[in-house]
């Protein structure tokens, strides 16, 4: 064999030399589609977690708003009966000593409470002449009467509290009913 010949064939033919770089390319393109598939998987897991992270974090949050309301309600239902007494005493105040500066300053402070009540959120819930809703109010008494549509608050006789359209202690109030 001569020389030419024989690196002739160790070289190899052009047509094989196709079918490899060929096949070769193929290989190269099926595993380059087998990563970018990875990749995908990658990413899309990726993007599950972020989003299960937001969700974590967003029920976590409503879990300490939550908390943190019930703990402002607990504190508020402690101090309602002191706020009734309160409203109590001004009321039971003699006519003769209302204009005694004693019994003002306890309006001042009756009135400053009800301000920072209202700025926390807290509103007094129960006023005459509105319809009777069961969510707010609790009904003591029903009187008959003809001169108001039946189901009407006649009397509130103890007002309710709300924080956040959410109803701590119903208006206990005197509904009215038909006169028979």
């Amino acid at each position: 064999m001569r020389d030419d010949e024989q690196t002739q064939d160790s070289t190899g033919s052009p047509e094989e030399e196709t079918g490899d770089s060929n096949q070769n390319g193929t290989q190269l393109e099926q595993r380059l589609a087998e990563e970018q598939q990875k990749a995908e998987e990658y990413l899309d897991l990726l993007r599950q977690t972020q989003a299960d992270f937001i969700n974590y974090r967003r029920r976590i949050k409503q879990e300490q708003d939550e908390v943190r309301t019930a703990a402002q309600i607990a504190v508020l239902q402690q101090i309602l009966p002191v706020l009734d007494d309160f409203g109590r005493a001004l009321e039971a105040a003699p006519p003769d000593l209302v204009d005694h500066p004693w019994v003002q300053g306890l309006l001042l402070v009756a009135k400053r409470l009800a301000a920072t009540l209202n700025q926390l959120g807290i509103q007094q819930v129960g006023k005459a002449g509105e319809a009777f809703n069961p969510h707010k109010y609790e009904a003591v008494a029903t009187e008959a009467r003809s001169d108001v549509p039946p189901g009407t608050v006649l009397t509130v006789t103890r007002p309710g509290y709300a924080y956040r359209e959410r109803i701590i202690r119903p208006a206990q109030v005197v509904v009215s009913n038909q006169n028979e």
